[in-house]
């Protein structure tokens, strides 16, 4: 596949899969956008291997094949359709490699854990799954220049508030598929059991337990948002724009009474796009 057919072919996907990740994308400028555009669909593929019907042995296989891929896409050699944007797009904006092994690292660890006993422990997952994926992009939306210490720390920060986010928002539908994100250790303060996660009905205990992980959330996307002034001003809108978003999230959660069980959160299309025209107004300001 040429060039352009691989872009357009990650920008598909993206486009098919990503909801809120799109929305902030297309705040970008056009060459910055389908560069990510195959970062997403990279990941997007890692995570489609972990959650398919597969068996555990033959998802790790197909992970490992990925890594490869990853491998010989980082070093100019592109074996599959869309890694021939990768490729393209790890050698423009000097993406590390290993942040993007990073993703399938933690796409893997849900293969053999269901639970995590205390932060600690959760972080390195949300390290794996957002974090490093927001470090991958920050590159990108730096124009290929050099980023200090201080802005990777600020996109780390972020993406693990994202991802603790996501986890708010999700909790019903984990359960369903004997996952709990919610560390051991926060079930065992609030006296919340997970019997409650699997009624759907909600008590004083795990309303007071999801108020505890929001503001967890909140801090660390408001940490996280100060990204943003490590980057061109083109790019700003990007990363302010996703802790928009997630922030919203846990605003609708905290404005149902913490109730995440009974139906799940989300954003339309349309308080999407205001906010995108917001996050544009801000920059033009």
């Amino acid at each position: 596949m040429d060039l352009e057919s691989s872009y357009r072919l990650c920008q598909q996907i993206t486009r098919r899969e990503a909801k809120n990740f799109y929305y902030a994308f297309i705040t970008l400028p056009r060459r910055e956008r389908r560069a990510i555009y195959a970062v997403y669909a990279f990941c997007r593929e890692a995570d489609d291997i972990a959650d398919s019907n597969a068996d555990i042995e033959e998802k790790c296989v197909e992970l490992d094949r990925l890594r490869k891929r990853l491998a010989v896409s980082a070093a100019g050699d592109p074996q599959q359709p869309p890694d021939v944007a990768l490729s393209d797009a790890i050698a423009r904006y000097s993406i590390d490699p290993q942040d993007l092994a990073h993703v399938v690292d933690g796409v893997e660890m849900d293969l053999s854990i269901t639970r995590y006993e205390t932060f600690s422990d959760l972080s390195i997952y949300c390290y794996r799954v957002a974090s490093a994926v927001g470090l991958s992009v920050l590159p990108i939306l730096a124009g290929g220049k050099h980023l200090s210490g201080d802005a990777r720390k600020a996109g780390e920060t972020l993406g693990l508030g994202m991802q603790l986010a996501n986890i708010v928002r999700d909790v019903a539908e984990d359960i369903e598929r004997d996952r709990v994100y919610l560390p051991q250790e926060d079930l065992q303060r609030f006296g919340v059991k997970e019997e409650t996660l699997l009624s759907g009905a909600m008590n004083q205990e795990m309303r007071e337990l999801i108020a505890f992980e929001i503001e967890r959330s909140r801090n660390y996307i408001s940490q996280g948002r100060r990204v943003a002034d490590y980057l061109p001003r083109r790019s700003r809108s990007c990363p302010i724009l996703l802790a928009t978003i997630y922030s919203r999230i846990l605003d609708m959660a905290e404005a149902r009474d913490y109730d995440v069980l009974s139906e799940r959160l989300s954003l339309s299309t349309t308080e999407k796009l205001l906010l995108i025209l917001r996050a544009w107004a801000g920059m033009l300001r």
